[in-house]
């Protein structure tokens, strides 16, 4: 019994020398890092910005760095270099940098830096490579300074039509003079300057200068399986053509302009690309006014 008490007592002892030997919480971490300096824009292009900056200390380590550049944020590890994207060309920024460390204590914020983003060269070598009809085909120069989501062809300074590659057939024209130019687009959204332009003369084929009526609801479904759109609508009439002869465009909506996607669709639907909005063509080439679009999910 006695040595019994005795182990009892030592256990409860031991009990109580671990209890006390457990350190009490840390103090809460509130001291922000001390701020980035020393920041330096090491080059530009049109859609980016690649900078360095003296990196922060901070009494318990630091997790990263946030860049402000204009509405945007981007985190960083690498004081030593760091490129931001999503900027617009010819445009002029204001710049800083702060700290974060491990308990999520931001810096106040480095001394800020302003610079300019350049502009996108314009594309180059515009030229005619057909012209019978009312079609005209176009090609030209892709520039080294962007790797263009789309390129927006206009005719006599508005858009006309959107392709992907570096050529394309104008159609539908009517007669007289028209005056190309074509500007290369980001996928940002950013567009180039304009091409030198091109003019080519198209034979004028008839006096009828009188444009088909819209058409009508157009109305847009998806097959979300093909990630395709089927665009329906009601047939437009012409004061020369019958509805039979009519062909209709679809349109899609690019830097704030209606651009062709597609020409000379018969009848009165189609699958494709989505449309903004569809329009009528007659057999002069006069154009109505586009119908919008409304899509049904």
């Amino acid at each position: 019994m006695r040595s019994s008490s005795r182990l009892v007592a030592v256990g409860v002892a031991c009990l109580v020398a671990g209890l006390v030997a457990v350190p009490t919480a840390a103090a809460t971490d509130t001291q922000p890092p001390t701020s980035p300096s020393n920041v330096r824009v090491l080059a530009t292009s049109p859609s980016t910005v690649t900078i360095s900056f003296t990196g922060s200390t901070d009494n318990v380590g630091l997790r990263w760095y946030v860049v402000r550049v204009g509405n945007r944020q981007q985190p960083t590890t690498s004081p030593s270099r760091t490129e931001i994207g999503g900027l617009v060309s010819n445009t002029t920024y204001s710049l800083t940098v702060v700290a974060v460390d491990r308990s999520g204590n931001v810096s106040a914020p480095s001394q800020q830096v302003t610079f300019t983003t350049p502009g996108w060269a314009a594309p180059t070598g515009l030229g005619v490579t057909s012209a019978a009809g009312n079609a005209v085909g176009l090609a030209w120069n892709r520039v080294t300074d962007m790797d263009p989501y789309r390129f927006l062809v206009y005719d006599n300074g508005r858009g006309e039509v959107v392709t992907k590659g570096e050529q394309v057939t104008v159609r539908n024209l009517t007669g007289g003079s028209h005056t190309f130019t074509v500007k290369s687009m980001h996928s940002s959204g950013d567009v180039s300057p304009a091409s030198s332009s091109v003019t080519v003369m198209v034979p004028s084929t008839s006096n009828d200068r009188t444009p088909p009526t819209a058409p009508g609801n157009p109305i847009v479904v998806e097959d979300q399986d093909a990630y395709d759109f089927t665009t329906t609508w009601t047939a437009s009439t012409d004061d020369v053509d019958p509805p039979s002869s009519l062909t209709y465009e679809l349109l899609q909506l690019w830097a704030g302009e209606l651009f062709v996607a597609r020409y000379g669709i018969t009848g009165t639907s189609t699958s494709g690309p989505f449309p903004t909005a569809v329009r009528a063509v007659d057999r002069a080439g006069n154009r109505s006014e586009p119908a919008f679009a409304t899509l049904v999910w």
